[in-house]
């Protein structure tokens, strides 16, 4: 299944842009197992040891120049719920708060 496809089910466009875009991003540089033992506080305003690879991230997921500081955080804390709860989880989860207002 391709990352488009994998989140067809995002109505709105731009959030499943973003959402694709750091998909792809972090299994691009293969950083599953690091958002699912993450412990870091921020993706922001990220300051610990591996701000390199933040920055790389941040490019790398953010190709489409739609993100805002926020968006991208928000965004980062979906691919780390992902991570940790599996893919699956999470769109059940994403599906029952987008459709219980």
């Amino acid at each position: 299944m391709e990352f488009t496809d994998k989140f067809n089910f995002v109505s709105n466009n731009m959030e499943r842009i973003v959402l694709i875009d750091a998909y792809e991003a972090v299994n691009d540089m293969n950083l599953w197992d690091y958002l699912k033992e993450n412990t870091f506080e921020s993706f922001t305003y990220y300051k610990g040891p591996y701000k390199q690879l933040h920055e790389e991230l941040l490019e790398k997921a953010d190709k489409s120049n739609f993100h805002s500081g926020a968006s991208y955080g928000i965004t980062m804390r979906n691919m780390e719920r992902i991570a940790k709860e599996g893919f699956d989880v999470w769109k059940k989860e994403y599906l029952n708060n987008s459709f219980s207002s």
